[in-house]
Order: C-alpha cells, then sequence, then structure tokens
C-alpha cells in the first residue's frame, strides 16, 4: 500500500505536462512523457496485481454475492473499455446474451476477470476484434468466453498462462511488457467463485480465453 502514493504522484505529473500546463511539448519532449506514463501505469497495475494476490493467498478477500442482469454486467464493461479503444482496426464486440438466466454470485469479482482477459485480448490483437460472449452451460453453469482474432499462443504454452508471473515469449510480447500476474488473479478468483478458467489459442489465428461459474454460489443463500 506505501508504494501507491509516489506511484500516483509520478503519474500525476506526466498528465499536467500532456495537457500542457506550463506550454507546448517538442516531439522528443512528448516521447519521454509519455514513457514516463506508460512506464508507471505498469508499475501501479504490478501494486495492484501483487496486492490483489496476496489478498487472495492470504484468504483476506470477502466474496458478496447478489442477483445481476448479464445485460448489466456488459453493458458496464462496454463504458469502462470505451475510453480505452484507441486502434481503430481492432472492434470489440459484446454479445446479446442468450437464455442466459440472472447470476447470484459476486459480479465485481466476475468483471475483474472478465477486464483481464479483454485487456490482455486488445493488447495482442492488432487488428480485427475481440467478441465477448457468455452462454448457458448445462443447467447451472454459465461460460463467460473472450474471443479474439490477435497474435495466438503456442500450444507449449498454455498450460503455464494461469500461473503466476508466466509469460509468452514473442516480439509483441517483449514491446508490449506486462506484470504475468493477470491471468494468475482471474484463476485464483474464478475458484473462489466455484468455478475455473480455460484457454485455447493458434498462433496467427487469434485465442479464446473463458470462465465458467455457476449460476448461483454454492453455499450463498439467494436473498
Amino acid at each position: 500500500h506505501d508504494f501507491r502514493t509516489p506511484i500516483n504522484s509520478i503519474r500525476s505529473m506526466p498528465r499536467l505536462l500532456l495537457d500542457r500546463v506550463d506550454g507546448p511539448l517538442s516531439e522528443e519532449q512528448l516521447r519521454q512523457v509519455t514513457f514516463i506514463q506508460d512506464n508507471a501505469a505498469e508499475f501501479a497495475e504490478m501494486v495492484d496485481d501483487l496486492l490483489d494476490l496476496a489478498k487472495v493467498e492470504a484468504g483476506r478477500v470477502e466474496i458478496s454475492p447478489a442477483w445481476f442482469e448479464m445485460v448489466d454486467l456488459f453493458s458496464a464493461l462496454r463504458g469502462m473499455f470505451k475510453p480505452v479503444l484507441t486502434n481503430p482496426a481492432v472492434n470489440l464486440v459484446f454479445e446479446e446474451p442468450q437464455d442466459v438466466p440472472k447470476l447470484y454470485t459476486d459480479d465485481r469479482k466476475l468483471s475483474q476477470i472478465l477486464r483481464n482477459f479483454i485487456s490482455n485480448a486488445l493488447k495482442f490483437t492488432p487488428r480485427g476484434e475481440v467478441r465477448v460472449g457468455a452462454r448457458l452451460d448445462g443447467e447451472d453453469r454459465v461460460t463467460f468466453s473472450v474471443v479474439d482474432t490477435g497474435i495466438g499462443i503456442a500450444p507449449e504454452h498454455l498450460h503455464t498462462l494461469f500461473e503466476d508471473f508466466a509469460q509468452v515469449r514473442s516480439p509483441l510480447q517483449q514491446r508490449l511488457r506486462g506484470t504475468g500476474l493477470g491471468l494468475s488473479l482471474s484463476k485464483k478468483l474464478a475458484e473462489l467463485l466455484g468455478g475455473s478458467v480455460g484457454a485455447e489459442s493458434e498462433p496467427g489465428k487469434g485465442s479464446v480465453f473463458f470462465v465458467t461459474i455457476p449460476v448461483q454460489l454454492e453455499g450463498a443463500k439467494a436473498e
């Protein structure tokens, strides 16, 4: 937690410079300030992921289930990602849920899992689309999927994707560095919701990341 104050201070300075508060920037200054901003954001993301993982492993994450509609969850996610869709060559599509009942689970934890999947998909999809959907899986489970047309993942890397600090070696991966913690955290959150995660991929053709959870959180009273 002590890292957050200096990180926020570091992040605020590039924002002021990019807003031209003290005057215009040269092209080289703009490049340098953007570099500082991107690395500070990466540092903040790493700290947040580490804190969340530590809470999960210490058993200090509270699950707060409630009834909610799938349409509302997708609408909220659409709003979250609208400001960050800066690549005009990629479309983010949310499919209309079909025959998916109300869910009784922790929608914030589920949203965090899907945000991780969508963020990764957008990061590693130079062109095409990222499609988010949900379907009823049997009678009492729902599977959410994030399908992209990105660079894909070699089969030998799939089994390590959800481990702590796991990263796939590729030219794009090296340019767009991440913490390697988002997918591990997603797996642990899914398990807290009584579910599981998985991935399928083919190099050059894209990937599918999915999470399956029960319609009603086991052991919780659906008031």
